[in-house]
């Protein structure tokens, strides 16, 4: 009888693990109809694509070809409209949506903007050093060893300088694709854990994050962390079910890749995040695996071979500073002044999350609730048929087919938790840091909403009001901090009109509530946060952009011509974007004697140094030298001068 039942056992094990095998070939089958669906609509990106590049393209312009495109007011379908779980033209259109609405907040005016100091200017010039220099191993800025970061981000800006050329715009387009890729696999996550419904919400409300277009918009390996990050938490969730073990290989391979994008923080947190899951679930066990071993062999072959490559290269070099200095140091000890209390990244996320932190506190709090065992039912059951639904023995009693939201719903608590705890931990702090936890918010925040709307959810008749009056705090406190700006940024202030946008949104929410049709309201919400992010992310650093100096004194003074045999340094004045508008090594005088020996030598020079501190130096320099070009630099908060030693008239004009 034993042995009937363990080869009973036995075969309804592998029966789960092919059926997790077959859920994550459709994961895979996805992903290829979406970038067949991105093929078929060519025509409009390449428009797109061309009209940024040229820099002078209008969000109306770029909304018109994408929404006569796909149909952007489908964003949130009712009940009554939803189709099979798993039928592929519903998932087909609903990544038309999410892939016109992504585009729509991270295409416009993409290259428009010069590179920001430093983390953007210091990671394409990388790049670009590493394709001059033909290597795929050894990162250099200004010709120097870096060791700040790994090298995925410089990969693939390598890939895009040839097929797009080396400017700002292929310098960015890696983190738009992987944007793109992030809200499809959030997409995909949320399918499985609640529906088609839920996830298609999940997917407008991560696209629609302030925080998440704008570094959608940067040369930054932020947004390529978070895809391999939203990878590894997919390929658990769909192949770790019913006791299956096929997830081992494929969550050690997406950790491999995010190791290779940003360093242990890769593989560390979402270990962290899998161990406190698996402690909930009082199933620990399920770690002492042979198949721990064979992910670890995985994990080494993905990540390793860089790190031993750049290991030999540098004799070591690489590595100590790396892991001593950026891990370790970044650990203990707050670097360049960036530290923070216990609510620095609670504040910080609702501060970045807008508009839709309007709703954190309240998608957090439900969410937790619903982590508790479903018997008695959670806040969220399901029927059976239903996406949360599962025969599974894990569950049982009533609320059985609960069972697998409450075990979603605490991955996704363990998920910001872990992430939280660590980096709150941690000594330096930036707000980017806990950019990893923003899909599980997303998801979440889209749990509450549908929850809510289906009326599986009852909450207090003060609520969602009190969401709509979050959103009229955000849009004045939008305003309130462009007005304030101005003082900076001169124009800024005419664009305090956007905080108009999130007003209205929730204007129409009260509206919509007072009718008491949720879904109109869910959807007015979505629209708002689409418009006002789509406002904020196009044409506010358009204003930003006039008062940096790097792009424009390089362009003024003719410096960027590889054709001209000149040498160029700064004084107490560096920006890593003249490194990348130059093309050339940028040398960093110490001392006023240092400046007057560097203009002595008779080869065409060039310094970039602050006008208030060249005033004080003129009079005690000797030789020729003139002031050819003037610039005004916000971060220094005066004009910037180049200085040369070239007594020709015309170079001012070259």
């Amino acid at each position: 009888m034993d042995k009937t039942k363990t080869e009973v056992s036995g075969t309804n094990h592998r029966t789960t693990e092919k059926t997790s095998r077959r859920q994550f070939l459709k994961i895979t089958l996805s992903l290829v109809v979406s970038v067949a669906l991105c093929l078929n609509s060519a025509f409009v990106f390449i428009r797109v694509s061309s009209v940024f590049i040229r820099g002078y393209s209008s969000f109306s312009e770029i909304f018109g070809l994408l929404s006569h495109r796909f149909r952007l007011w489908v964003i949130i379908l009712p009940p009554s409209q939803r189709e099979m779980e798993f039928a592929m033209p519903s998932r087909t259109r609903d990544y038309a949506i999410l892939l016109a609405v992504t585009a729509t907040l991270t295409l416009p005016y993409l290259g428009g903007v010069s590179l920001w100091d430093v983390d953007e200017a210091v990671n394409a010039q990388a790049a670009r050093e590493m394709r001059d220099a033909n290597t795929w191993v050894i990162p250099t800025f200004n010709y120097q060893l870096r060791t700040a970061k790994p090298v995925m981000l410089y990969w693939l800006q390598r890939v895009s300088y040839a097929a797009f050329g080396v400017n700002e715009w292929s310098a960015r387009f890696p983190s738009v694709i992987a944007s793109w890729l992030i809200v499809l696999l959030t997409y995909e996550l949320t399918r499985r854990m609640f529906g088609r419904s839920t996830a298609l919400l999940a997917g407008v409300v991560l696209a629609s994050v302030s925080h998440f277009a704008v570094l959608a918009h940067a040369a930054t390996p932020d947004a390529t962390l978070l895809l391999f990050t939203t990878l590894t938490y997919l390929a658990f969730w769909s192949l770790h079910q019913n006791g299956s073990r096929a997830w081992w290989i494929p969550t050690a391979a997406a950790c491999g890749l995010a190791t290779l994008t940003k360093g242990p923080v890769g593989i560390a947190l979402p270990g962290f995040v899998i161990v406190m899951y698996f402690a909930w679930n009082r199933e620990l066990g399920r770690l002492l695996d042979r198949r721990l071993f064979v992910s670890a062999v995985v994990f080494v072959f993905v990540a390793v071979p860089w790190y031993a490559l750049v290991a030999s290269e540098t004799r070591g070099e690489w590595l100590t500073a790396f892991f001593g200095n950026e891990n370790v140091n970044r650990f203990l000890n707050p670097m360049e002044g960036h530290r923070g209390a216990l609510w620095y990244y609670p504040g910080s996320i609702m501060l970045m999350f807008i508009p839709w932190s309007a709703f954190i506190i309240a998608a957090v709090w439900y969410g937790v609730k619903a982590t508790r065992e479903p018997n008695p039912p959670t806040p969220f059951p399901k029927k059976e048929g239903g996406a949360g639904f599962s025969p599974s023995p894990l569950g049982g009693g009533v609320g059985e087919g609960s069972f697998v939201t409450v075990r979603a719903n605490r991955l996704l608590v363990c998920w910001v938790v872990a992430y939280l705890a660590f980096f709150t931990v941690a000594a330096t702090k930036l707000p980017n840091y806990v950019f990893p936890v923003y899909p599980a918010l997303a998801i979440l925040i889209a749990r509450f909403l549908v929850a809510w709307r289906d009326a599986e959810l009852t909450v207090p008749r003060w609520l969602m009001p009190a969401g709509a009056f979050g959103l009229l705090i955000v849009g004045a406190v939008v305003a309130g901090g462009l007005l304030v700006g101005d003082e900076t940024f001169p124009g800024l202030g005419r664009w305090a009109a956007i905080g108009i946008v999130p007003a209205i949104g929730g204007v129409g929410m009260v509206w919509c509530l007072r009718q008491e049709r949720r879904n109109a309201a869910i959807q007015v919400v979505s629209v708002t946060a689409i418009a006002f992010v789509a406002l904020l992310v196009t044409w506010t650093p358009r204003v930003l952009e006039r008062q940096r100096a790097p792009r424009e004194l390089v362009r003024a003074t003719g410096l960027a011509d590889p054709t001209r045999d000149v040498r160029i340094a700064t004084f107490e004045w560096f920006q890593p974007s003249v490194v990348f508008y130059t093309g050339r090594e940028v040398g960093r005088l110490n001392s006023s004697a240092a400046v007057g020996e560097f203009l002595a030598v008779p080869t065409p020079g060039y310094v970039f140094v602050p006008a208030p501190v060249w005033d004080e130096l003129a009079a005690d320099l000797p030789g020729p030298r003139r002031v050819i070009a003037r610039h005004h630099d916000f971060l220094r908060k005066c004009d910037v001068v180049v200085v040369t030693n070239v007594p020709s008239a015309d170079v001012a004009t070259r």
